[in-house]
């Protein structure tokens, strides 16, 4: 079993913009003189989705959709959906979209399946939560999820991306119907987001510990709570694929292991050398496509 990386790393594909060098000055600066407003700026930036240089528009093929909607505390999640039959429920990463899940509608489809996509909170069209626009967390994402669920009907099967996976394992612990789960490249524990989040952002640990309280305090619960170990081990879970690759440098490979070892009735599909953009390009990777399917429709 791999060990997933646990010291602060320069994690991450490219995809995302390095940070600035006199973001990392203020911060450090910060860090010695005024760790509690350090801390509130991190958990701003922490809760802002960033701008995923990816596409936003269908892949080629999808056919026609219908635009469907459900609302969490008053909050709007817009989307599309696809085809008749029991639903497929496809859930972005974070600062993605639901285009970005494109390329397993038209297979679904095909196979029977009504398959409805959404935005989650503050992404593209769908509402903000309790947070300014353009910010969200965990827990509204999860929300997000179990509302649209709610809407539509229980999930034969619900296919998430990074955050999305995460965002779904959640919403199921919280008893979101779903009869099967597809995890791709699942989001891993966010201790391991607070080091790499840190060491980018070159702050330390007053500022990382005053970040974490903050974050606890936002959700409503502690933040260790919302990963996918925290909530792998019930006996109640569906069944579960988790598709990865060893090459991703945004959610290591490692914590997926852990994950299918946990979750009872799991199985991992392992894909291989999809390189730095791996977290990115297993949306586009056909044998990825192909077990998910098989999966779903097994």
């Amino acid at each position: 079993m791999t060990e997933p990386a646990r010291g602060p790393s320069e994690a991450g594909s490219g995809v995302e913009p390095p940070i600035a060098p006199h973001v990392r000055e203020r911060f450090a600066l910060l860090e010695r003189f005024a760790p509690g407003e350090g801390a509130r700026w991190a958990a701003e930036l922490w809760c802002t989705p960033p701008a995923v240089e990816m596409s936003l528009r269908m892949p080629p093929g999808v056919p026609p959709s219908r635009p469907i909607e459900a609302a969490w505390d008053g909050n709007r999640v817009i989307g599309e959906s696809w085809g008749e039959g029991d639903p497929v429920y496809l859930v972005h990463g974070w600062g993605g979209c639901q285009a970005h899940l494109g390329v397993f509608v038209k297979p679904l489809v095909e196979a029977g399946y009504r398959v409805i996509a959404f935005d989650l909170p503050s992404h593209n069209g769908s509402d903000p939560g309790a947070m300014a626009p353009g910010r969200t967390t965990i827990v509204e994402c999860a929300k997000a999820v179990h509302a649209v669920v709610d809407e539509f009907g229980p999930a034969h099967a619900i296919l998430g991306h990074s955050l999305g996976a995460k965002a779904t394992a959640l919403a199921v612990s919280w008893g979101a119907a779903a009869q099967r789960l597809v995890f791709l490249a699942p989001m891993g524990d966010f201790s391991w987001y607070l080091d790499v989040f840190t060491q980018r952002h070159g702050f330390g640990p007053r500022i990382r510990d005053g970040l974490h309280r903050r974050l606890d305090q936002k959700l409503g619960m502690p933040l260790f709570d919302t990963d996918i170990a925290a909530v792998a081990d019930r006996p109640d879970n569906p069944p579960l694929l988790v598709i990865h690759d060893p090459d991703d440098p945004d959610s290591p490979y490692g914590f997926s292991e852990q994950i299918v070892t946990a979750w009872p009735n799991a199985l991992l599909h392992t894909t291989k050398g999809l390189g730095r953009l791996a977290h990115y390009r297993i949306l586009r990777h056909r044998p990825a496509l192909d077990a998910a399917v098989a999966f779903i429709a097994s």
